[in-house]
Protein backbone atom coordinates (compact mmCIF):
# COMPACT_ATOMS: atom_id res chain seq x y z
CA UNK A 1 0.00 0.00 0.00
CA UNK A 2 1.38 3.38 -1.02
CA UNK A 3 0.71 6.24 1.38
CA UNK A 4 0.15 9.55 -0.39
CA UNK A 5 1.87 12.48 1.29
CA UNK A 6 1.46 16.20 0.89
CA UNK A 7 3.58 19.09 2.06
CA UNK A 8 1.49 21.64 3.95
CA UNK A 9 2.61 25.10 4.98
CA UNK A 10 1.88 26.19 8.55
CA UNK A 11 2.55 29.52 10.21
CA UNK A 12 3.11 27.65 13.49
CA UNK A 13 5.07 24.61 12.28
CA UNK A 14 6.61 25.69 8.96
CA UNK A 15 6.53 22.85 6.44
CA UNK A 16 4.58 19.77 7.47
CA UNK A 17 4.58 16.45 5.68
CA UNK A 18 1.05 15.08 5.96
CA UNK A 19 -0.23 11.62 5.10
CA UNK A 20 -3.32 12.03 2.91
CA UNK A 21 -5.09 9.46 5.09
CA UNK A 22 -4.75 11.82 8.10
CA UNK A 23 -6.64 14.69 6.48
CA UNK A 24 -9.98 15.37 8.14
CA UNK A 25 -12.78 16.86 6.05
CA UNK A 26 -15.12 19.38 7.65
CA UNK A 27 -17.84 19.52 4.99
CA UNK A 28 -19.42 22.59 6.60
CA UNK A 29 -16.11 24.10 7.65
CA UNK A 30 -15.77 25.45 11.18
CA UNK A 31 -17.96 28.40 12.27
CA UNK A 32 -16.37 31.64 10.98
CA UNK A 33 -14.10 29.54 8.74
CA UNK A 34 -16.72 27.83 6.57
CA UNK A 35 -14.52 28.14 3.48
CA UNK A 36 -11.86 25.86 4.98
CA UNK A 37 -12.73 22.17 4.68
CA UNK A 38 -9.49 20.21 5.15
CA UNK A 39 -7.57 19.97 8.41
CA UNK A 40 -4.96 17.79 10.03
CA UNK A 41 -4.25 17.23 13.72
CA UNK A 42 -0.68 18.03 14.74
CA UNK A 43 0.72 16.73 18.03
CA UNK A 44 3.55 18.32 19.94
CA UNK A 45 5.62 16.17 22.24
CA UNK A 46 5.00 16.52 25.98
CA UNK A 47 1.95 18.75 25.58
CA UNK A 48 -1.71 18.06 26.37
CA UNK A 49 -2.55 20.44 23.54
CA UNK A 50 -2.86 19.54 19.88
CA UNK A 51 -3.33 21.72 16.82
CA UNK A 52 -6.08 21.52 14.23
CA UNK A 53 -4.17 22.92 11.26
CA UNK A 54 -5.90 23.97 8.06
CA UNK A 55 -4.18 22.54 5.02
CA UNK A 56 -5.80 25.22 2.85
CA UNK A 57 -4.66 28.28 4.83
CA UNK A 58 -1.29 28.21 6.58
CA UNK A 59 -2.39 30.95 8.99
CA UNK A 60 -5.35 29.03 10.43
CA UNK A 61 -4.59 26.59 13.23
CA UNK A 62 -6.71 26.01 16.32
CA UNK A 63 -5.30 24.82 19.63
CA UNK A 64 -7.42 21.87 20.78
CA UNK A 65 -7.52 19.56 23.77
CA UNK A 66 -9.27 16.35 24.75
CA UNK A 67 -12.00 17.68 27.07
CA UNK A 68 -11.96 14.51 29.17
CA UNK A 69 -8.39 15.39 30.24
CA UNK A 70 -9.62 18.57 31.93
CA UNK A 71 -13.19 17.60 32.82
CA UNK A 72 -13.53 13.81 33.27
CA UNK A 73 -17.31 14.06 33.74
CA UNK A 74 -17.81 15.81 30.38
CA UNK A 75 -20.62 14.05 28.54
CA UNK A 76 -23.24 14.76 25.92
CA UNK A 77 -25.40 13.00 23.38
CA UNK A 78 -24.60 13.37 19.71
CA UNK A 79 -27.75 14.14 17.73
CA UNK A 80 -29.00 11.76 15.06
CA UNK A 81 -28.34 14.33 12.32
CA UNK A 82 -24.67 14.58 13.35
CA UNK A 83 -24.31 10.80 13.53
CA UNK A 84 -25.54 10.59 9.94
CA UNK A 85 -23.44 13.50 8.63
CA UNK A 86 -20.26 12.06 10.12
CA UNK A 87 -21.25 8.45 9.35
CA UNK A 88 -20.71 7.45 12.99
CA UNK A 89 -21.65 3.85 13.64
CA UNK A 90 -20.16 3.25 17.08
CA UNK A 91 -18.45 5.03 19.97
CA UNK A 92 -15.11 3.70 18.70
CA UNK A 93 -15.51 5.92 15.61
CA UNK A 94 -15.56 9.12 17.69
CA UNK A 95 -12.85 11.49 18.92
CA UNK A 96 -13.87 14.67 20.74
CA UNK A 97 -11.80 17.82 21.10
CA UNK A 98 -12.49 21.33 22.30
CA UNK A 99 -10.96 24.55 21.02
CA UNK A 100 -8.64 26.36 23.42
CA UNK A 101 -8.02 30.10 23.53
CA UNK A 102 -4.63 31.04 24.98
CA UNK A 103 -4.47 34.82 25.44
CA UNK A 104 -1.40 36.87 26.31
CA UNK A 105 -2.17 36.35 30.01
CA UNK A 106 -2.01 32.55 29.99
CA UNK A 107 -3.82 32.46 33.34
CA UNK A 108 -6.91 33.39 31.29
CA UNK A 109 -6.61 30.28 29.08
CA UNK A 110 -10.06 28.96 28.37
CA UNK A 111 -11.71 26.04 26.61
CA UNK A 112 -14.94 26.10 24.62
CA UNK A 113 -16.88 23.20 26.16
CA UNK A 114 -20.12 24.42 24.55
CA UNK A 115 -19.08 23.56 20.97
CA UNK A 116 -16.86 20.47 20.79
CA UNK A 117 -15.17 19.32 17.62
CA UNK A 118 -16.39 15.82 16.81
CA UNK A 119 -14.37 13.62 14.46
CA UNK A 120 -15.16 10.26 12.95
CA UNK A 121 -11.63 8.86 13.13
CA UNK A 122 -12.37 6.09 10.63
CA UNK A 123 -14.11 8.14 7.93
CA UNK A 124 -11.94 11.24 8.61
CA UNK A 125 -14.98 13.51 8.83
CA UNK A 126 -15.40 16.26 11.39
CA UNK A 127 -17.59 19.10 12.52
CA UNK A 128 -17.94 21.55 15.36
CA UNK A 129 -21.17 20.78 17.22
CA UNK A 130 -23.03 23.33 19.35
CA UNK A 131 -24.40 21.64 22.46
CA UNK A 132 -27.83 22.50 23.78
CA UNK A 133 -26.60 21.88 27.31
CA UNK A 134 -26.34 24.58 29.98
CA UNK A 135 -23.77 22.56 31.97
CA UNK A 136 -21.00 23.54 29.59
CA UNK A 137 -19.80 27.11 29.10
CA UNK A 138 -18.34 28.75 26.06
CA UNK A 139 -15.44 29.87 28.28
CA UNK A 140 -14.27 27.23 30.74
CA UNK A 141 -11.15 28.65 32.42
CA UNK A 142 -8.37 26.12 32.87
CA UNK A 143 -6.80 27.78 35.87
CA UNK A 144 -8.84 27.96 39.07
CA UNK A 145 -7.47 31.35 40.10
CA UNK A 146 -9.00 32.76 36.93
CA UNK A 147 -12.59 33.83 36.60
CA UNK A 148 -15.33 31.43 37.61
CA UNK A 149 -15.84 28.46 35.29
CA UNK A 150 -19.49 29.25 34.81
CA UNK A 151 -19.04 32.13 32.35
CA UNK A 152 -20.80 31.80 29.02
Amino acid sequence: MVVQKSVVQSRVFGQLEVNEENIITFEEGIPAFENLKKFVIVKEEDSPFLWLQSIEDKDIAFVIINPFDIKPDYEFDIGEEVLKKLEIESERDVAVFCIVVIPEDVRQTRVNLKAPVIINVNKRKGMQYLLDDERYPLRYYLFENSNSNVQK
